[in-house]
């Protein structure tokens, strides 16, 4: 017979025999995982043309069907670096925010409804100048470039002074500024950041508490007290807007670092993907990102050279508000004016289409009217039409 010392110690052996295999249950099932997948996309170009919500949209769509853990969102938006280039109008650049907010709701309620499960959104700022300075806030995880810059946003207060009634610059001091702070409070950031960098002589004074930064809307009053902005007014313009002075906050990758905007700075993706702790088991996904934008982009170029071609066919109408056609022949008026029709159905057909792009800023410098002017036009074209007799 056996033993009761053989008996337990068979016992034992099988114990740890099985408390074995259920250890190396989950180390084998941390081996096999299958790795983080992570899309990229790239937005870069002009903010409002090249970067839009349409092609932005379609990326993200794209990212979730080739089920992306992680999307990481490089931010380098067109913005003039030579001192001697003209900047636009400081109102347009902050109104920017509007078309920021269109942007918004992809990274946000979109991707909360559309998505089985919600990916880790990062944003990485080389150049967010404009009103790209708003998006980077919507996700919680900010990384930026050696030279990464944010800001450009400064001066709704001075672009509103002197228009109007005090009280309507007020309430559209107050909305502006609403919704800009609405892209901090939904990010998890304090929304006195965004007035910092949207006010100039806003004083902003910040000191670090538990590792968080604590903000004071007054000058360092003890040493381990730093100031952001000066709190002094009377720059130029063009200062204000680059970002080169310090009567506006403008945040830079320290800066960022410093008051927790920013994670951390990283150069390449892969450097960027060893801070996000993805470099082990990760994978980077070949989506249709790129194409999307790319194309995106070439239908816009296309569309605008064919409006301006258009434009220029039909200067001699454009100038006299609709003649009467070429040829003295009811026959040839008749025509030309169907011509014209069409010219103009053609131009305001690729104006719906590419609406979001073609805003009052792009009309501008392409020399377009409004859709309601060229509507205008067509039914003058029809009245002429309707008056005319063989």
């Amino acid at each position: 017979m056996m033993s009761v010392a053989a008996r337990f110690g068979k016992v034992w052996v099988a114990a740890a025999l099985l408390l074995a295999s259920l250890v190396s249950v989950p180390q084998a099932a941390a081996q096999d995982a299958a790795p983080t997948r992570i899309y990229v996309i790239d937005l870069n170009g002009e903010f409002g043309y090249d970067i839009s919500q349409t092609p932005i949209r379609q990326a993200m769509r794209d990212a979730r069907n080739q089920n992306a853990d992680v999307v990481i969102v490089k931010i380098d938006a067109k913005w003039e670096r030579d001192e001697l280039t003209p900047l636009p109008d400081t109102e347009q650049r902050f109104n920017e925010l509007f078309r920021a907010q269109k942007i918004l709701p992809i990274f946000a309620d979109e991707m909360n409804r559309e998505w089985p499960k919600v990916p880790r959104v990062v944003m990485w700022v080389k150049r967010a100048m404009g009103g790209p300075a708003f998006i980077p806030f919507v996700a919680p995880e900010i990384y930026f470039t050696a030279d990464g810059k944010m800001g450009g946003v400064g001066g709704i207060g001075t672009m509103l002074e002197g228009r109007g009634d005090e009280v309507v610059r007020q309430k559209q001091y107050s909305l502006r500024m609403a919704r800009a702070e609405g892209f901090l409070i939904r990010g998890g950031y304090d929304p006195i950041i965004v007035r910092a960098m949207c006010q100039p002589g806003f004083l902003l004074t910040y000191r670090m508490e538990g590792g968080k930064p604590i903000f004071f809307e007054r000058a360092p009053e003890r040493p381990d007290e730093f100031a952001l902005t000066s709190g002094e007014k009377g720059d130029s313009m063009q200062a204000i807007v680059r970002g080169t002075t310090k009567s506006v906050l403008t945040l830079d990758a320290d800066v960022a670092r410093a008051i927790n905007v920013s994670k951390g700075t990283a150069d390449t993706l892969d450097d960027l993907i060893f801070q996000l702790n993805l470099s082990r088991n990760s994978t980077i996904i070949e989506g249709q990102s790129k194409r999307y934008m790319e194309n995106w982009k070439r239908d816009l170029n296309n569309a605008t050279k064919e409006i301006k071609k258009t434009l220029e066919e039909m200067g001699p109408m454009q100038e006299g508000g609709g003649g009467s056609g070429a040829g003295n022949t009811y026959e040839a008026r008749t025509q030309a004016r169907g011509k014209q029709i069409r010219q103009l159905d053609s131009i305001i057909n690729k104006l719906k289409t590419y609406e979001e792009a073609f805003g009052p800023r792009w009309r501008q410098e392409n020399q377009v009217p409004a859709i309601g002017q060229l509507l205008a036009q067509r039914e003058q074209l029809e009245l002429q039409q309707l008056l005319d007799k063989k």
